[in-house]
C-alpha cells in the first residue's frame, strides 16, 4: 500500500478560520474559502455537512478510479486496503446523509415554530389594531352624530323662525289670520291692509283672528 501512497488523493486539515487560506502547517494553500455567515448553528452545521459530503463523494470517486486503473498492478493487500477504505468512505457518507437529514428536520421544526410564533404575534397585533380602529370609528361616529344633531336642531329653529316671521315686514312674528283668505301676517301689517286688501291675494280685509304658535 505504501508503494501506491502517492496515487491516493491528499487532503489537508486546517484549523485556520474559514476563508484564511492558511493550513495547520502555517502555509498558504493559495485558495480563499469564504463562507456566508449564518445566524444559527444548525444552518452553519448543515453547510459543513454538505461540504463534507461533497468531499466524501469526491474521495470515493478517486479511490474507485485508482482501484480500476490499469496503469499499476496492485497487490492483493493493496486492493484489500483500498476496498476497506472505500467501505469506510461509504459508511461515512451514509452517516453524513443521516446527520444532514436530522439537521434539515431540526431546521424545518425551527422555522415552523418561528412561523407559529410570528403568526400568533401578528394575530395579537391585528386584534389590537382592529380594536383601536373600532373604538376610533365609534368615537368619530358619535362625534359626527352629535354634530349632525346640532345642525338639524339649528336648521329646525331657523325654519320655525322663518315660518313665524311676517312675510311683509320681516320684523314681527305672524300672530293674525285674515278671516276671508286665511293668510297670516303680524297684527301691525293686518291693520295697515285694512280696507286695501290682502297683500298676497288682494282679497278684501274685513277682519282677522289672533293666533298663538306653540312648540
Amino acid at each position: 500500500m505504501a508503494h501506491y501512497k502517492h496515487r491516493l488523493p491528499k487532503f489537508e486539515e486546517t484549523d485556520a478560520p474559514s476563508g484564511s487560506g492558511v493550513t495547520s502547517t502555517g502555509k498558504s494553500n493559495g485558495k480563499q474559502r469564504a463562507t456566508k455567515p449564518y445566524h444559527r448553528l444548525e444552518q452553519s452545521a448543515s453547510l459543513e455537512f454538505k461540504t463534507f459530503g461533497q468531499r466524501l463523494n469526491g474521495l470515493e470517486s478517486d479511490i474507485a478510479a485508482f482501484v480500476n486503473s490499469s496503469e499499476f498492478v496492485m497487490t492483493n493487500e493493496g486492493r484489500e486496503s483500498c476496498t476497506k477504505l472505500m467501505s469506510s468512505v461509504q459508511l461515512a457518507t451514509m452517516h453524513q446523509q443521516q446527520a444532514t437529514g436530522h439537521l434539515v428536520g431540526n431546521q424545518v421544526r425551527y422555522f415552523e415554530d418561528e412561523w407559529t410564533k410570528r403568526e400568533a404575534a401578528l394575530q395579537i397585533k391585528h386584534d389590537l389594531d382592529l380594536e383601536i380602529i373600532v373604538s376610533q370609528l365609534a368615537f368619530e361616529k358619535g362625534r359626527d352624530l352629535d354634530k349632525l344633531r346640532g345642525e338639524l336642531i339649528l336648521e329646525k329653529e331657523e325654519a320655525i323662525r322663518a315660518f313665524k316671521m311676517c312675510t311683509i315686514c320681516f320684523d314681527a312674528d305672524k300672530n293674525c289670520t285674515l278671516t276671508k283668505c286665511a293668510h297670516t301676517f303680524c297684527e301691525t301689517c293686518c291693520m295697515e291692509m285694512w280696507g286695501e286688501g290682502c297683500a298676497m291675494c288682494r282679497a278684501e280685509v274685513t277682519g282677522w283672528v289672533r293666533m298663538l304658535f306653540t312648540d
